[in-house]
């Protein structure tokens, strides 16, 4: 089974709590009844800069990302379609975050009946975390959660940072239509 949810931060802030619990409250699902309201609030607080969130992977029950990988999120958005796109061009691709020092990758593993993909988060700890899954499970997984981020950022009128994802979104989709 794989989740891919992409949380945002309630209150705009420089620094986030250093417990996972503690960071638990501090952010909440873009699912959530009151997403638009907050993301409104927190780009106005920063003039449409940035929004402050995380994107959550977990893969059979092993949670391949944290609250702890936060950064912008029309940062990393971007930054995690181009690695699958660069994945689905070579059978590897990677990202790095800026403010956590946090470095994601994908790697193809050629198996029958169906490709694998290994997908690790490398914390600034050193420690990485990994997960395996079916291929076409993991893309499908992906676009699913881009799409609703995209859906929900375009409710809001501050959505000009985000031309850069709708193309790299929309390519996915075309290239999973020939998957």
């Amino acid at each position: 089974m794989i989740k891919i949810d992409t949380f945002i931060a309630i209150e705009t802030k420089s620094l986030y709590s250093h417990t996972i619990e503690q960071l638990q409250q501090e952010f909440t699902s873009i699912q959530s009844n009151n997403a638009l309201q907050i993301i409104a609030k927190n780009l106005t607080k920063s003039k449409g800069h940035f929004l402050h969130g995380a994107i959550i992977v977990e893969i059979d029950g092993v949670q391949i990302t944290s609250l702890f990988d936060w950064d912008d999120c029309d940062l990393i958005w971007p930054g995690f379609l181009t690695m699958v796109i660069d994945y689905l061009h070579d059978g590897f691709g990677e990202t790095a975050t800026s403010l956590n020092d946090i470095q994601w990758t994908l790697e193809k593993i050629l198996t029958k009946p169906s490709t694998l993909v290994v997908f690790s988060s490398k914390h600034g700890r050193g420690e990485i975390t990994k997960g395996v899954c079916n291929e076409y499970d993991f893309l499908q997984a992906v676009l699913l959660s881009a799409h609703h981020y995209l859906t929900l950022r375009q409710q809001d009128t501050r959505t000009h940072t985000l031309n850069g994802m709708a193309e790299k979104y929309n390519y996915l989709c075309q290239a999973l239509k020939q998957f």
